[in-house]
């Protein structure tokens, strides 16, 4: 059972208290499990029968669906990928719906009575955002409204829909807050933009050679910088724009900077900031974010690694937002920097760690932000996921880990897995893909880790296989033949036949992963013959194979 921290257990009561009220702590405080155990309370009390948990994303959808399911309350994800008639049949049985405020919206004529609502995310709730058309719609007498900050031009307007504002200083939470702290905007794609990438990335599978490295290039810069820097890309006789001719007129039409509404969002957020650095990979969207963005902030750009005199370092340190290039990464001295963006995303854990640095210098008792704006079911999810990946082993990156789990749903990358569907070694999952080795193997790395997939030793060499899908590794029966006794260290050393290694493991599920020796008898010598399996291990069913498969003579 989930135990609520004091703050927690203060917050939940104020809020049933006044049974309308917005609060505002720092990320990272747990301030889905408030609105869950508010909720869990009102149904546990009889004060109501159904309620709508309103959440900016899809991937926080999922997050937070999770929570609640962990509680054991009884709740629906529902949002866009699911039709009119479908959602309609969801609405009548969901308890606790868990949805976007856009789906709601268009859902109002359907969705029927509700009688207690929480507004993740709440700062969004002015004007004519869906959040502020969905409070202004649903009639209810419980509200409750979550953020990590709410600038002082929306207070009003969000107390008017949602209730009065109480505060948690990142002071008074001291020890429960962390010195840095990283949230993932997803930048998403409109329909167009979908289809073109979609397009582009076909061909990138099918290409072979220096082609397929064009391709990738051109995918970065469409989803990781927008579709500016594969514009400029086009207008120069290249190779890439004669590979893309046919696509170039759409892709003219199509919007300049994908990202450029959440690079708003994420300075409203944290309106109080001190200093920003924005972090872009190419020259020209720089260019364009420095331009967009001297109109509201006192801007400085960073391009080029060319010596810089005096007047440009001063425009630095006087400056409010520093958009900077990869020039910026070492070299710029930013003690006061306290909200990171980055725009495009760096597979190089080297950089990734380069770029926190800029902000990671202790200065003040404040907390400092690091704001990832991604774009969902593309490469730029994947780089992002690539550096988090391996810088994590060197620096504590502070990102949920239910919001990288629920990266990794949305990325290019894990369509990978879905060709996984019959046991295959990694080889012909990359012919299969059109995928490269590195791409094939850290998608599989990803799965093993997340318990999707698990690999067994066979004639083939690791061969692959899908949780889902276990059962056809019955082809490989010879393989699942435990005829040798072997040992294995957990807790303690346990030896002995399949029987008794499995119930003694069994008791200690999930496994992160689990070192099987199996000792075989070659006339009078014994060979101890070693088998890892770095996969997480859920459940007895992945046991059973894995213990099977360990313990077979071949």
């Amino acid at each position: 059972m989930i135990e609520l921290r004091d703050y927690q257990r203060e917050a939940v009561e104020h809020a049933l208290k006044r049974k309308r009220s917005t609060l505002v702590l720092p990320t990272g405080t747990g301030k889905t499990l408030i609105g869950a155990f508010f909720l869990k309370r009102l149904f546990e009390e009889g004060r109501i029968k159904r309620a709508v948990v309103l959440v900016p994303t899809r991937i926080l959808a999922e997050q937070t669906y999770n929570v609640y399911r962990n509680l054991g309350l009884k709740s629906e994800k529902i949002y866009g990928i699911f039709n009119k008639d479908r959602r309609r049949e969801m609405w009548k049985k969901a308890e606790i719906a868990i949805s976007t405020p856009e789906t709601v919206y268009n859902d109002l004529d359907v969705i029927g009575r509700i009688d207690a609502i929480v507004v993740d995310e709440c700062h969004h709730a002015v004007g004519d955002d869906a959040y502020a058309k969905v409070l202004k719609e649903i009639d209810c007498e419980y509200r409750l409204g979550l953020s990590a900050f709410i600038p002082s031009r929306r207070r009003r307007e969000i107390e008017d829909l949602i209730g009065e504002v109480r505060e948690w200083s990142v002071e008074k939470l001291k020890g429960y807050v962390a010195e840095w702290i990283g949230e993932v905007f997803e930048t998403k794609f409109n329909e167009i933009e979908m289809r073109i990438y979609d397009e582009m990335d076909l061909r990138r599978c099918r290409a072979k050679g220096s082609e397929k490295l064009i391709y990738t290039s051109a995918l970065k810069f469409f989803a990781k910088d927008g579709a500016l820097a594969l514009k400029e890309s086009l207008k120069r006789k290249t190779k890439l724009s004669k590979l893309l001719k046919d696509l170039k007129s759409d892709v003219m039409r199509l919007r300049d900077l994908h990202k450029l509404d959440y690079l708003f969002r994420a300075f409203e957020l944290y309106e109080g900031f001190d200093k920003a650095i924005v972090f872009v990979e190419r020259v020209v969207v720089a260019k364009k974010l420095f331009e967009i963005l001297s109109g509201s902030y006192k801007t400085a750009l960073i391009v080029g690694r060319r010596e810089r005199g005096r007047e440009d370092l001063e425009r630095v340190r006087d400056a409010e937002v520093i958009v900077s290039t990869s020039a910026g990464e070492e070299g710029v001295d930013l003690p006061s920097a306290d909200l990171l963006i980055n725009w495009s995303n760096t597979p190089s854990p080297l950089r990734f760690i380069q770029r926190h640095g800029r902000i990671m210098r202790k200065v003040g008792k404040r907390v400092k932000f690091v704001v990832y704006l991604v774009t969902p079911d593309t490469i730029d999810v994947d780089d992002l996921l690539t550096s988090i990946d391996k810088a994590k082993r060197i620096i504590d990156v502070n990102i949920d880990r239910d919001a990288v789990e629920e990266l990794w749903k949305v990325s290019r990358r894990r369509k990978v897995i879905e060709l996984l569907t019959e046991p295959m070694p990694m080889e012909w999952l990359v012919d299969l893909s059109g995928r490269t080795l590195s791409e094939v193997r850290f998608a599989l790395k990803r799965a093993c880790e997340e318990g999707e997939v698990i690999y067994v030793y066979t004639h083939l060499g690791k061969t692959f296989v899908r949780v889902d899908h276990l059962e056809k590794l019955e082809r490989f029966s010879q393989f699942l033949n435990p005829v040798l006794e072997g040992k294995v260290k957990l807790n303690g050393s346990v030896k002995g036949d399949y029987a008794k290694l499995k119930e003694r493991i069994v008791r200690m599920l999930p496994l992160e992963r689990l070192e099987v020796v199996a000792v075989r008898k070659v006339g009078d010598v014994l060979e101890y013959v070693p088998r890892s399996y770095n996969f997480r291990i859920l459940n007895e069913r992945v046991l059973d194979v894995v213990l099977r498969n360990a313990l077979s003579n071949f």
